[in-house]
Parts: structure tokens; sequence; C-alpha cells
């Protein structure tokens, strides 16, 4: 286990220093590439506005079944799809992550020129 927890940490790690370099919706973007590839499991970054999550990014071009939102702070949260196939420990990690980069560089509109 202890192998796998190393793995993981690196993994984390690695998403970290990428996304640093990035835009906000080009960096959730990438998480979201990195998560379906490890665990996949699809999610969507949104902008919360009153009770609408408005879609900034992510994986996938299909509505998410089942449905699972996961606030990530007041401004901008996370739906997921298959959520449960990532361990509950490394689900934590990267939660805890992206509250913190979202926290730190979430100030700027999230929306893509497009």
């Amino acid at each position: 286990m202890e192998k796998g927890t190393s793995a993981f940490e690196t993994w984390l790690r690695e998403i970290q220093e990428e996304v640093a370099k990035r835009e906000l919706p080009d960096a959730l973007r990438t998480v979201a590439e990195e998560i379906l590839k490890r665990y996949g499991t699809r999610i969507w970054f949104a902008e919360i506005l009153g009770k609408r999550w408005s879609y900034i990014t992510g994986c996938g071009g299909e509505d998410p079944l089942p449905l699972r939102q996961i606030p990530l702070t007041s401004r901008f949260g996370l739906v997921a799809e298959k959520w449960e196939c990532i361990p509950p420990l490394e689900g934590e990690a990267i939660l805890a992550f992206l509250r913190e980069f979202l926290a730190q560089t979430g100030t700027s509109s999230a929306k893509s020129e497009g």
C-alpha cells in the first residue's frame, strides 16, 4: 500500500506543478483529463451561480449519470460521474488540492473566450 500511496502523491504533485503554469480553464481541463486517465472518472468543473451550476470545462460531452455535485469553493464546484471509483483518501486529497488551487487562482473569471 505504501507504494500505491507514493505513486499517487507523485501523480498529484506532477499535476499541481503542471496546472500552476496554466490559465484557470486550461488548468481545470488538465485535471479532468488526468483524473479520467487514472480512474476512468469523468468530471466537469462549474461556476456556481446561486442554484445554477454553469459549465466551465471537463471531460466528455454527455450529462454525467449518476450525477454527483461536489462544491469546492463558494464559487466553483465539480460534477462527477463514477467518483466512487476513486479511493476515498485519494479523492479527499484531490478535492483538498482543488479547493486550495481555486482559492488561490479562482478570483478572475473562469470562462474562457471561445
